[in-house]
């Protein structure tokens, strides 16, 4: 049951509760009185000075028990229908009148009642409010004594003026350690609830850096079931439906139980990509005393730490290789006039001629490097513009076919579902697919007779919940030794390779906001492009 609010004091439900208890005790108060006057001859009877007149205020008083217990009930079952502090001192003036009235027509303070308004005050006080503590004292310590003047003048009961005083002396002090007490437990509740304020400020705060920290972020319990999982975490993982870690990624769980079975060290660990998901990084840490809370994953995509490990690598080096290029063009440009007068002469033996070949070709392939080099250090980024992949697959395949004089079904394209968009430069986006298929024909053997198309296939939410484009040959595959430098520049597995088209074909996804990396799978060598986040509209349609 919520928390209601009485004016501007706050009345939590065992506040209310308290209430109701205190009202239940009014109730049996009064009928014990009742009790006590109906049956003086009995032990435990109470003999009165005025009995035709004690069993009446007697009645009246469990009637009003039983009226102000029906109120408190209702209070505690439904907060907003009535006050609880004014229920409160309606109460306490209640119990003052009905106590001292039965006290009068009992005999004076030497029966005992007037101890009775002591809890009487201190509840009316803790119930309400601070404010009022020493007003109820001294109007229960002032209405005491003048009853027990009345007893003693008007119904000739024994006098006991000096018991009438030490019992308003206690009703003072009941009152003053109520209404310190009340104070201190108001502060103590409202430093509470600031604190609650502050807590679950952090908490909220600390679940939006969770879910906006780039790194994805998954806590699991100790039977393996996502207790909490970031946005950064659902993109990394397969789009599987589950709520155990197991079946949403298999290999993520099994690196769970390898890490516990040798001790739970803090260490990282490494999963390559498969069709699923990217390659990552793992960190593992225990949540609680060994683990007994589960274990929280900080997962991070291995690619992207590469690329950014590549590019601080490799800034100074391509302001450097940029100026030798330059440098370097001049007396190649001199070098290739040389070459083209020298084959004009006629005097050229056929000997010189190969020799004259091989200049000229090693001249362009120098030529080829350097423009490289220079379309890096450039890093254009382009234009880019909202594409339908598979008809810019399509469009690809058919003047890629059409370029080499290749059969059409050289490339097979499949994208799922069709209408699968990326935001891309075309002409650099047709670059990379150029590349790629070129470097799928040289390792993939595709230019055999009867060998398996080049497979193109792709679409949104196959692979970490974005767009993907997968370029599969039918090839050896990259072994685990070339795989670490393949996309390194100036590396080539082939001779008279410059080793940059990969290299240069990363750059490109980069300068788009994707990501290129090698997949090993069962058979064959996979490339996978996993494309930016569609924005709301693209820089072209927002420069319009």
């Amino acid at each position: 049951m919520g928390n209601q609010t009485t004016g501007n004091t706050p009345i939590d439900t065992d506040t209310r509760r308290s209430a109701w208890l205190f009202a239940l005790y009014r109730v049996f108060v009064a009928a014990v009185l009742l009790l006590l006057g109906l049956f003086p001859d009995t032990p435990l009877g109470l003999h009165v000075v005025a009995p035709q007149f004690y069993a009446v205020i007697a009645t009246g008083y469990l009637a009003f028990a039983l009226v102000a217990a029906a109120f408190a009930w209702r209070c505690t079952h439904n907060p907003d229908t009535t006050s609880l502090s004014r229920i409160a001192l309606i109460g306490g003036a209640g119990d003052g009148i009905g106590l001292i009235a039965l006290l009068v027509v009992s005999g004076g303070v030497g029966t005992g009642i007037g101890l009775l308004l002591v809890p009487a005050l201190v509840a009316a006080v803790l119930l309400s409010s601070a404010q009022f503590a020493l007003s109820l004292a001294a109007i229960a310590t002032l209405a005491l004594l003048l009853a027990e003047l009345f007893s003693a003048l008007v119904l000739h009961g024994e006098s006991a003026i000096t018991q009438a005083g030490l019992l308003g002396a206690t009703l003072f002090a009941a009152g003053l350690l109520a209404r310190q007490f009340a104070r201190r437990a108001g502060e103590t509740r409202a430093q509470v609830e600031r604190q609650e304020v502050d807590l679950a400020n952090l908490a909220e705060l600390n679940a939006q850096i969770i879910a906006r920290m780039s790194a994805g972020v998954v806590a699991v319990d100790p039977e393996g079931y996502i207790r909490s999982i970031n946005e950064a975490a659902r993109r990394l993982l397969p789009p599987r439906p589950g709520r155990h870690l197991s079946s949403l990624s298999p290999s993520v769980a099994r690196s769970i139980r390898e890490w516990q079975r040798n001790g739970m060290p803090n260490a990282s660990q490494h999963l390559p990509g498969d069709r699923d998901q990217p390659a990552l990084r793992i960190r593992l840490a225990p949540l609680g005393d060994r683990g007994d809370q589960g274990t929280l994953l900080i997962l991070e995509d291995a690619g992207e730490l590469q690329r950014q490990a590549q590019a601080s690598k490799l800034q100074a080096l391509g302001r450097l290789t940029a100026s030798i290029a330059h440098e370097i063009r001049n007396p190649l440009g001199a070098i290739s006039h040389s070459a083209q007068l020298l084959g004009e002469s006629p005097d050229l033996k056929p000997h010189d001629q190969r020799l004259l070949d091989i200049i000229n070709n090693q001249s362009k392939r120098v030529n080829e490097l350097i423009s490289n080099v220079l379309s890096l250090s450039r890093r254009d980024t382009g234009e880019r513009e909202r594409l339908n992949l598979q008809e810019t697959l399509d469009r690809f395949a058919e003047e890629f076919c059409g370029a080499l004089q290749l059969p059409p079904d050289t490339l097979h394209t499949h994208v799922e579902p069709a209408d699968s968009e990326i935001q891309f430069d075309p002409s650099q986006l047709k670059q990379i697919l150029w590349n790629l298929c070129t470097n799928a024909r040289i390792h993939g053997g595709h230019d055999e007779p009867d060998s398996p198309p080049i497979i193109l296939r792709g679409g949104a939410g196959q692979v970490a919940r974005v767009v993907s484009l997968d370029v599969i040959d039918a090839g050896p595959g990259i072994s685990t030794e070339q795989e670490k430098d393949l996309f390194e520049p100036f590396v080539s597995g082939r001779s008279g390779g410059t080793g940059l088209g990969l290299y240069i074909s990363r750059m490109l996804c980069e300068n788009n906001g994707a990501s290129l990396e090698y997949v090993r799978t069962p058979t064959g060598g996979c490339f996978r492009i996993l494309f930016a986040p569609l924005d709301e509209e693209s820089p072209k349609d927002k420069g319009a």
